[in-house]
């Protein structure tokens, strides 16, 4: 099972990517009309990944609708921390896919999502 500390840990930090993707689509939808693609940060739970990928806005909004959905980039899709899955693959595209958060961790993302 994985600790509650490990779960909140992982939530936080993809929380943090969470929240700078936020502030990238409300500067991109500013500026709506220059982009059809925007670029958003991978949330895997890798600290020292510094991936991006391209989304629309419309893709990014359906990933949001739900606190306990991410998106990572491709081959980032396997969400395990010390040992125990933390997440499951919800859908694949060509430039990213959407994860859920499962257990504790799932708790841990809804409740930090800054949507809420």
């Amino acid at each position: 099972m994985l600790s509650e500390r490990t779960a909140e840990r992982v939530a936080r930090n993809q929380s943090t990517f969470r929240v700078a993707n936020e502030r990238i689509e409300r500067r991109a939808e500013a500026l709506r009309d220059d982009f059809d693609v925007v670029p958003f940060i991978c949330e895997c739970p890798d600290r020292a990944c510094t991936s991006v990928t391209r989304l629309s806005l419309v893709d990014y909004e359906m990933v949001r609708s739900r606190g306990e959905w991410f998106l990572v980039v491709p081959d980032h899709e396997v969400c395990v921390v010390d040992g125990v899955p933390i997440a499951a693959p919800v859908r694949r595209y060509p430039g990213f896919s959407v994860m859920q958060k499962i257990g504790d961790a799932r708790v841990e993302a809804e409740r930090l999502d800054p949507r809420q």
